[in-house]
């Protein structure tokens, strides 16, 4: 999302811009070309290998426990994810708003200015933009270092703005692509660990929540902090039995194994409730491979059997 959120705003500034890396097209694909600003999501495992990644901006969104089946321990993951500075001189940017990180980026003295990100900022503009899924908790983070580097490539305040109003969300981020009534439905397939999974469950109430898939290594499942916003959950895919180990006595769940018995099973629950407002998330908070090609083919799946389910019994 920040990537693509960064491509929308620079083009539409009129700079030349190719994205790349993770997302669109893999990084030596990408055409050089004088002039053009090239727009990459780097993955740790390609920072990993990587021995001459120079980034004139270099961003640091966050990091969680991710990805420890193939880093093998959290030191690992972060002096992967730190590899995007270690290069940088004194003409380069690095961003950085976590005080966790900010603090181990001064330990380790690397040259690049130093932008640290104040929520702040972009809040004292956030009133002003009309786009409801940036201006959402999920987004207000990725909206702040926007804005801070649109600051630093001299684009107005009022362009950014107007720029941000105009920008489409992403498919499986956080996607509200259905409602009725007064049931809204949200498609958060890309959430492949609680970490992903958390804003959208912390800024919804009355959740019935869709999770499960294959869990990531020693993710950590702080169910208190959302536990008061679900209802109910249904859990599907392979390893059921780790997530009911998990909700056992914090949150109320019904072991569903596919998203088609889940939808049944909601839509069943959602009967027995006619005026009341619900959110049906679909944020599996694992990877998909146990059932599904991948998080695209997953919220596909999802967001069909939820329209027709929908269309037909609410």
């Amino acid at each position: 999302t920040t990537c693509k959120l960064i491509e929308h705003i620079l083009k539409k500034s009129k700079f030349k811009t190719q994205i790349g890396g993770n997302i669109g097209k893999p990084i030596l694909s990408l055409k050089k070309a004088k002039k053009n600003i090239f727009i990459i999501e780097a993955s740790s495992f390609q920072l990993a290998y990587s021995k001459y990644i120079k980034p004139t901006y270099a961003i640091m969104l966050n990091i969680s426990r991710d990805h420890l089946d193939w880093h093998r321990t959290v030191q690992n993951y972060i002096n992967a994810k730190f590899k995007i500075f270690s290069l940088q001189d004194k003409k380069d940017y690095s961003f950085l708003l976590d005080s966790k990180l900010l603090r181990l980026y001064k330990k380790r003295k690397f040259l690049g200015k130093l932008k640290t990100i104040k929520l702040k900022s972009f809040k004292s503009i956030k009133h002003k933009i009309k786009n409801k899924y940036l201006i959402s908790k999920i987004n207000e983070e990725n909206m702040s270092f926007v804005y801070e580097l649109s600051k630093l490539l001299k684009i107005q305040k009022n362009n950014f703005i107007s720029q941000a109003n105009t920008f489409k969300g992403l498919p499986h981020r956080f996607e509200f692509f259905y409602q009725k009534k007064s049931i809204k439905f949200i498609n958060d397939s890309k959430a492949t660990s609680f970490e992903a999974s958390k804003l959208g469950l912390q800024t919804n109430k009355n959740i019935l929540w869709i999770v499960g898939g294959l869990p990531k290594l020693k993710d950590n499942f702080n169910l208190n902090v959302i536990k008061s916003n679900v209802i109910k959950s249904y859990i599907i895919g392979n390893h059921v039995n780790f997530f009911a180990k998990k909700f056992k006595n914090k949150i109320k769940f019904k072991i569903t194994k596919n998203l088609k018995s889940s939808l049944i099973a909601i839509i069943t629950d959602i009967r027995k409730y006619p005026d009341k407002k619900f959110t049906v998330l679909f944020s599996p908070a694992s990877a998909s491979f146990d059932q599904f090609q991948n998080f695209v083919d997953r919220g596909n799946k999802f967001k069909k059997i939820a329209k027709t389910y929908a269309k037909k019994y609410l």
